[in-house]
C-alpha cells in the first residue's frame, strides 16, 4: 500500500514538472553546515523519490535476510497477492469439493501465501483413509496426527486393515499423548479386534477422562467385561459381577452371571439372583430362564413369590408358575391382566399354548395371531 501511494506521488510530481517546465528549471539552491549546493528543482524533486525507493529496496532486503532465505523472493515480490488469493480459493474449493486434483497443483503455486507445512495438511486431507500412509518419526506432528485421523475414520467407506489403523493410531498419541479423539478410537479399536483386556482398560480410561458419557461407556464396558470373562474363565466370576455393576439392566450379563452360579453347583444363589433382578427389571428371558430353574418345584415357588409386587416379567413368571401348578383359574388371571397392561408377543404365545392345551382352537388361534402381529413390531 505505501509502496502504491509513493508511485502515485512521483507521477503526480512528474505530471507536474511536465505541465509546468519552467518550475522544473528554476535553479534550487540549499546552503547547510558551509557547504552550497545548486540544481534544478525538476532534477532534486526526481532524485529525492529515487533515494527514497532505493530506501524502500534496502529496507526490504535487509527484512527478507532476517526473515531467512526461503523467504526472500515472498519478501521482494510486488503485485499480484490478490490474484494469488483468489487463486487459492479456488484451489481450496477444489479440495473441499474433491474434484479435479483436489487443489494440488494450484497449492503448489501458492507458497507465497500458505505456509510449506500447511500446503502438505492440505494435499493429505484430500486423500482417502486407505491411502494414507504411516509417518515416519520425522514426520512433521500435525501431519502425522491428520494422517491418522483420516484412516481411522469409523464413517469411512473402505478402511484399512485392523493392524494399519492400530499403528497410526499409537503414532498419533506418540504425538499428542492423551489426545479425546485419538484415545476413544483406540478404545473402539481394542473392542473390534477382540483384545477385551485391553478394551476395558481403553474403555475405563476414556470413560474416567470424561471424553465420554457414562450412558455411552457403560454398556460398553458391561459387554467387555462378559467377553473378558468368557476369554477368562478362571476370573469369570470376578469379571461377570464387574459387568453386572456397570449395566444392572444388561440381560445377557444378567443371564451369564446366574448361569455361572449353576455351573459352579450354586441354584440357591442363582434364583436369589434372578429374583431379585426381576424385581427390578422388565426382563424376559431372565423369567424364561428362572422358570426352567422353579418349575419343578412350581407350587412352592409360586407361593415364595405371590405377595411380591414386581415387574411384569415377574408377573409373566408368576402365571406360568401358577399353570405349572395347576392353579389354572389364578394363572389365567394373571396373564390376562398382563395381557390387558402391557401386551406383548410371549404373553400372547402363552395364552396361545395354554388355549391349546384345553383344545380351543380358535381362541388359540386368534392368540397365535396376535403374537404374531407383536412379533413383527
Amino acid at each position: 500500500m505505501r509502496l502504491k501511494v509513493l508511485l502515485l506521488l512521483a507521477l503526480l510530481i512528474t505530471i507536474s514538472l511536465t505541465l509546468f517546465p519552467d518550475v522544473a528549471h528554476q535553479t534550487l539552491i540549499i546552503e547547510a553546515f558551509g557547504w552550497q549546493f545548486e540544481t534544478k528543482q525538476g532534477a532534486f524533486v526526481v532524485s529525492l523519490l529515487l533515494i527514497l525507493a532505493i530506501f524502500w529496496l534496502i529496507r526490504r532486503i535487509i527484512t527478507a535476510l532476517l526473515a531467512g532465505p526461503g523467504q526472500l523472493w515472498q519478501t521482494l515480490r510486488i503485485g499480484g497477492h490478490k490474484r494469488r488469493e483468489e487463486r487459492l480459493r479456488d484451489g481450496i474449493a477444489q479440495w473441499l469439493d474433491m474434484r479435479g486434483d483436489y487443489g494440488q497443483r494450484i497449492f503448489k503455486k501458492s507458497r507465497g501465501i500458505i505456509p510449506e507445512w500447511a500446503r502438505h495438511l492440505l494435499i493429505l486431507g484430500a486423500q482417502t483413509s486407505t491411502d494414507q500412509v504411516l509417518a515416519s518419526p520425522s514426520e512433521d506432528k500435525l501431519a502425522t496426527v491428520l494422517a491418522a485421523r483420516i484412516a481411522t475414520d469409523p464413517n469411512a467407506t473402505s478402511r484399512p486393515d485392523i493392524a494399519t489403523r492400530k499403528a497410526h493410531l499409537e503414532a498419533w498419541l506418540q504425538a499428542h499423548p492423551n489426545a479425546p479423539l485419538a484415545l476413544m478410537r483406540m478404545a473402539d479399536l481394542t473392542v473390534e479386534e477382540g483384545d477385551w483386556k485391553q478394551a476395558v482398560k481403553r474403555l475405563e480410561e476414556v470413560w474416567k477422562h470424561g471424553y465420554r458419557s457414562a450412558a455411552y461407556s457403560k454398556p460398553k464396558l458391561a459387554q467387555a467385561w462378559l467377553a473378558l470373562a468368557n476369554q477368562e474363565p478362571q476370573h469369570a466370576m470376578e469379571h461377570l459381577r464387574k459387568a453386572y455393576r456397570m449395566n444392572p439392566s444388561d440381560s445377557d450379563v444378567a443371564l451369564a452371571l446366574g448361569e455361572h452360579h449353576l455351573q459352579n453347583n450354586n441354584t440357591k444363589a442363582a434364583k436369589k439372583f434372578w429374583l431379585a433382578h426381576l424385581e427390578r427389571e422388565y426382563d424376559l428371558p431372565i423369567a424364561n430362564a428362572a422358570y426352567d430353574l422353579l418349575k419343578d418345584e412350581a407350587l412352592d415357588a409360586f407361593h415364595k413369590l405371590e405377595s411380591r409386587e414386581s415387574s411384569a416379567a415377574l408377573q409373566w413368571l408368576k402365571a406360568r408358575l401358577a399353570h405349572a401348578g395347576k392353579l389354572d383359574g389364578l394363572a389365567d388371571e394373571i396373564l390376562a391382566a398382563l395381557i390387558q397392561e402391557s401386551p406383548c408377543s410371549e404373553f400372547w404365545q402363552t395364552q396361545a399354548e395354554w388355549l391349546m392345551e384345553k383344545e380351543q382352537w380358535d381362541e388359540a388361534k386368534h392368540a397365535y395371531q396376535q403374537a404374531l402381529t407383536l412379533a413383527r413390531d
